[in-house]
């Protein structure tokens, strides 16, 4: 365990170190704050050839509340403040609101070669014009009347040594407001170089994140696991939240819609981070996860959506507030991943370290976005925080990926000892039911015997001429014709010992003349204890493709299995009709009935009603056999009461 820890928090310190760097190659290599140009109040100084994109931070006059134009800055009006791009995230500084007007001004001072240049200004928030010169430039969204809008805006700067830059702004909408993102300025090539580089890094992060919920989103539709489904719905979260560049080429006039859905897919990553860690964890099914952790996250999502939509256009002072509170949330949903990642190594190092390391870097990110804000905004890169939201969505990834892994070596393994566990138990049916079939085949061999030596008893009485009266004749030629049936039925009972029933040698039968003559040969049987025997025939041939011996024993079985369950003065009806292909050999009784919840069973090998413990199960079952040999089927119903039906189900041939 403590083996465990160490590794846990050397891991941890590993990441923390690991992510300082990062961020100190970024501040120092794709901040807009360390490549601003030199500045004054009031001023900035174009010295270097503007091959390369240089940002306008420092310097500005600032006017809130006002909405000034060119010709008043003639009259030599001073302004109140000076501001760096930046340092006010909104008007409730200097107005006590975040709603209102302000006015920016700048003057480049252009002391490299005199070329022609492009101003590129991120969203003004949330609408506003520019005036370069004393000419308007152009517009984002309308001031007056307030429409707006959310845009990015490239504008020409002419080759002139001195420029002055007038910047109007209006919010009545977001929690931001004005000039919050550095302009950029530099040759019109140089400008585009820094977009182009922009929208490939959020292309990469937006796509390829996209690529993997749609994975998992697919994934889910087949296998509807529930960490595939937060796996797909974190990563195309965050997907939506890190379009906003390319949604701001377009620009979009819905902007609190835009904003609160922004806020929403960064809630529902932490949202689904949360319930994934919870799950790998162990601890989904904790107090403090099912009552603390997840309905906050839940909550996050729900305030985060409605609040901005509802609440913030009619109570304007509650935006700092709501800001602090977002910051807050993110800050605490990443300490608790990396609690949750320090569970997971207790129970699997290498689950455990990718969760950490992730999580880890997502707090890292957080927690130096907080310490540098006003100070670090990348130029053609992301922010620190969308970057640990892409280090969320690979880690949680990878975690699901290594979980595919670990399962698929499991079911592996399982299915490895279920096989072998399969063979040794068919092994064993086999070799038992191999002895059984040895030991019925000695049997009826053994049976065949003393059954060969009564029918050669039979027939020497036969042959010594023994004087016998008529009846009694009859009665040996019955005696006679028995012996020889069970003699039929003793090569069945050993065919089906064997397991070499095969493919039944078959002829054409007319079932008219077949049930005619089985009829014949059994009414004296079945009418010996008193019922009556009837049959029912057709008066168009019915022809079928089938083995009389097979046939014959089936129709034995129902009908004296009818026989059994019905009184003396009973009737049994042996009946033959036609429905399309198929002919329907019927028994049908007046006994006592099938029971409802028996019906079911009446097929199974080895089922029986029979009182006394009489019957072996076994007769129905092998008027099953013989209707599925014969490509039919068998079918019963009954009334408790009064009587059964069981009914063949033979495919016709025509006749001949």
């Amino acid at each position: 365990m403590k083996k465990q820890t160490k590794f846990g928090l050397g891991l941890l310190l590993t990441t923390v170190v690991l992510g300082t760097l990062v961020y100190c190659l970024l501040y120092n290599n794709d901040n807009k704050y360390t490549a601003s140009l030199p500045w004054g109040y009031g001023y900035n100084v174009i010295e270097k050839e503007p091959d390369q994109v240089a940002f306008i931070v420092d310097g500005w006059e600032f006017y809130p509340g006002q909405l000034l134009e060119p010709g008043d800055f003639s009259n030599g009006i001073s302004p109140e403040f000076y501001t760096y791009i930046g340092e006010f995230p909104n008007f409730s500084f200097h107005l006590d609101s975040p709603y209102g007007v302000a006015t920016y001004r700048i003057i480049l001072q252009n002391r490299s070669q005199l070329q022609e240049l492009a101003l590129y200004l991120p969203e003004l928030l949330c609408a506003g014009r520019v005036y370069i010169n004393g000419t308007l430039a152009g517009e984002q969204g309308s001031v007056d009347p307030y429409q707006p809008r959310v845009m990015d805006g490239i504008y020409t700067i002419p080759a002139c040594e001195y420029i002055e830059i007038i910047i109007q702004c209006a919010n009545y909408t977001h929690y931001y407001s004005g000039l919050y993102y550095p302009p950029a300025v530099g040759t019109l090539n140089a400008v585009m170089r820094m977009l182009i580089v922009r929208l490939v890094v959020y292309g990469f992060l937006c796509f390829s994140t996209l690529a993997i919920a749609l994975f998992h989103l697919a994934q889910w539709l087949t296998s509807r696991d529930k960490l595939t489904r937060w796996m797909g719905l974190l990563s195309l979260a965050f997907a939506l939240q890190i379009s906003y560049p390319f949604l701001r080429m377009l620009g979009v006039p819905s902007v609190r819609p835009l904003y609160a859905l922004e806020d929403v897919c960064g809630n529902i990553v932490l949202l689904c981070a949360i319930l994934l860690a919870g799950e790998l964890s162990g601890r989904g099914t904790s107090w403090y996860h099912k009552f603390v952790s997840r309905p906050l996250a839940v909550g996050i999502c729900a305030f985060s959506f409605f609040f901005p939509l509802l609440i913030l256009p009619y109570a304007p002072f509650f935006i700092n507030t709501y800001g602090l509170i977002l910051f807050a949330w993110e800050l605490i949903a990443g300490l608790y991943l990396i609690f949750l990642a320090r569970c997971i190594l207790y129970s699997d190092r290498s689950l455990g370290a990718l969760l950490l390391f992730a999580a880890g870097i997502y707090g890292v990110a957080v927690v130096l976005s907080s310490l540098t804000a006003n100070r670090f905004e990348p130029i053609c890169g992301a922010w620190l925080e969308e970057y640990g939201g892409f280090a969320l969505v690979i880690g949680f990834g990878a975690l699901m990926v290594r979980r595919g892994i670990l399962l698929s070596q499991e079911n592996q393994r399982l299915t490895f000892h279920l096989q072998e566990e399969v063979e040794r138990k068919t092994k064993g049916i086999e070799t038992l039911l191999k002895e059984r079939r040895e030991l019925l085949a000695n049997l009826l061999h053994d049976l065949k015997n003393p059954l060969a030596a009564l029918r050669g008893y039979a027939d020497l009485v036969k042959a010594g001429n023994v004087a016998m009266d008529s009846e009694t004749a009859g009665y040996l030629e019955a005696l006679t014709e028995r012996v020889q049936v069970l003699g039929e039925r003793f090569n069945v009972l050993q065919d089906f010992s064997r397991g070499e029933r095969g493919v039944l040698p078959s002829e054409n039968i007319c079932l008219n003349s077949f049930l005619k003559e089985f009829y014949d040969s059994n009414r004296p049987d079945m009418e010996l204890s008193g019922l009556q025997f009837c049959l029912q025939l057709p008066a168009k041939a019915c022809v079928v493709s089938g083995n009389p011996e097979r046939l014959q024993i089936a129709l034995e079985n129902l009908c004296y299995n009818a026989l059994s369950f019905t009184p003396p003065e009973g009737v049994i009806t042996l009946s033959l009709e036609e429905k399309g292909n198929f002919a329907q050999i019927s028994v049908q009784d007046t006994g006592s009935g099938i029971a409802p919840e028996d019906l079911p069973h009446v097929f199974e090998r080895g089922f029986t009603r029979r009182r006394n413990g009489g019957g072996d199960g076994l007769g129905l079952f092998m008027v099953w056999t013989i209707a599925l040999e014969h490509g039919g089927t068998v079918e019963v119903s009954s009334q408790m009461g009064k009587g059964t039906i069981f009914t063949l189900h033979l495919p016709k041939r025509d006749a001949e």
